[in-house]
């Protein structure tokens, strides 16, 4: 039950208000879900290799650009619109569609010469191994 059973109008007010502010969160929330970057990506980071997980269902890997420049990933790809076939009409269209651009900046300098991309199931994952020059060195200490 949203009311209580209370004993004044005002007390019913405040139910409502409190009922319409936590609507009003959760519409915000779900359009805030929706406005987020396409593709989704996920990064993973150890000492010696980065691992970056991407999103891009409905697209072939030819038509995936992916890039690195410096610290920079760049990942560019287009998905065309699906149109309803004859007799049909939209009811509902939330799938993007068109050239998407994401771009990401990388926690250190990696080994270009050794990315290691992969695609499946709509999922590209791509692997980065850490700049040799980048790799932290041990130092040791001497006593004197």
């Amino acid at each position: 039950m949203f009311f209580q059973e209370l004993a004044s109008p005002f007390d019913r007010a405040t139910q409502m208000n409190i009922l319409q502010e936590r609507l009003s969160r959760l519409i915000n929330d779900v359009q805030e879900t929706r406005n987020t970057e396409f593709p989704p990506i996920n990064v993973w980071v150890s000492e010696k290799n980065i691992v970056v997980v991407s999103e891009v269902p409905g697209i072939e890997p030819d038509d995936i650009d992916l890039a690195v420049c410096n610290q920079t990933v760049t990942l560019k790809t287009r998905r065309e619109l699906l149109e309803p076939h004859e007799g049909q009409t939209v009811h509902r269209r939330e799938r993007g569609h068109g050239q998407f651009t994401r771009s990401i900046e990388l926690p250190y300098a990696i080994d270009a010469e050794k990315v290691n991309a992969s695609f499946s199931n709509g999922m590209l994952r791509v692997e980065f191994n850490r700049a040799s020059a980048d790799l932290p060195k041990k130092i040791t200490v001497h006593a004197s």
